[in-house]
């Protein structure tokens, strides 16, 4: 074993007593008397210790800022923190939870349980969370392709702001202009099936090129499909699917790959398209250098039917605000 679970007990029978029953179920575990001695043990090897079992009042350094620095300070490591309580406050439990704590096990706590509870918290973090999907995902394609890593953050920007207006005039509440940031970060992933010389081509495409570059919607949006069958009632992860597969369909119905039109294309996917298309244009690319903002604005109007009239309006409207966004960003530097 080459972790040890952490203890934050500042009364010794508790310490001692969870730190029996880990040990004869297998466990390393390590106990200490109040957060300060907790945190400076975990700050001083943060990977070592995965599971984390804090008591929430104890002198010098009580639970609850303990949780809030761990959590605070060590964003590179993400250890399970179960809660060990005999409180029965519910704005205690409450608080710890909203400061980072995973789980609450209510005092007293028997060694098969305690045990089962470890393992079980093993196996959540063992579980590949949408956040390092995301993080990974925007790695690989920086790693691979420059301007698809760099448009993506582009792309987030732009389309997070377009977002907020629209939620703001049709009075949208709730986690959906978050949920466009993810999805946008996530719109171009399939490309990361196409292989690099299509992508770094510097001159323009074949018909079986481009045919095959247009594949990255599909294939993308196949990534999330078994996570979308799993887990239906999670909107950020249909919110991500939506966009990846249709943020290439045009409001005139001759975008791709199923040729929807109008409102047929979900709201998400239209306010992507319009941050990716502006974010597109204004970038170096390998076969192209990157148009003014001034001039994608142009070359947009001309092709407003591909777009929903009434996110594209929402744009024009703030567009000097969208020009001054695109105007700071980093063009591609190529290799």
């Amino acid at each position: 074993m080459n972790f040890s679970i952490l203890i934050a007990e500042d009364d010794e029978f508790q310490r001692k007593y969870m730190i029996n029953a880990l040990t004869n179920g297998g466990f390393s575990a390590v106990g200490t008397e109040n957060g300060e001695e907790a945190l400076k043990t975990f700050s001083a090897n943060p990977a070592k210790y995965r599971i984390l079992l804090v008591d929430l009042r104890m002198p010098v350094m009580d639970g609850f800022e303990l949780i809030r620095r761990i959590r605070k300070d060590h964003t590179e490591v993400y250890p399970y923190i179960f809660v060990v309580t005999s409180l029965d406050s519910e704005d205690d439990v409450l608080r710890a939870l909203e400061f980072g704590a995973d789980e609450v096990l209510i005092k007293p706590v028997s060694p098969k349980r305690l045990c089962a509870s470890v393992v079980s918290g093993l196996q959540k973090l063992k579980m590949l969370t949408l956040d390092v999907l995301i993080k990974s995902s925007v790695r690989l394609m920086n790693i691979r392709d420059k301007y698809t890593g760099n448009h993506a953050e582009n792309v987030k920007v732009i389309a997070t702001l377009l977002a907020r207006v629209y939620c703001e005039e049709a009075d949208i509440n709730g986690n959906f202009v978050d949920e466009i940031g993810t999805a946008a970060l996530l719109h171009d992933v399939g490309k990361i099936l196409i292989p690099e010389e299509i992508l770094r081509k510097p001159t323009s495409l074949t018909v079986q090129e481009y045919e095959l570059v247009k594949t990255h919607t599909t294939n993308g949006s196949e990534i999330l499909r078994e996570s979308l069958a799993t887990h239906p009632e999670n909107t950020t992860i249909k919110t991500c699917y939506e966009v990846i597969r249709y943020h290439h369909e045009q409001w005139n119905g001759k975008g791709y790959p199923e040729g929807l039109s109008g409102e047929e294309i979900p709201i998400s996917a239209r306010i992507v398209k319009v941050a990716d298309v502006f974010d597109a244009l204004t970038s170096e690319r390998y076969y192209r250098k990157a148009h003014s903002p001034e001039e994608a604005l142009e070359i947009m109007k001309a092709q407003n039917d591909h777009f929903d009239p009434k996110i594209f309006e929402i744009f024009l409207e703030h567009q000097r605000f969208f020009l001054s966004v695109i105007k700071s960003k980093t063009t591609l530097i190529k290799d």
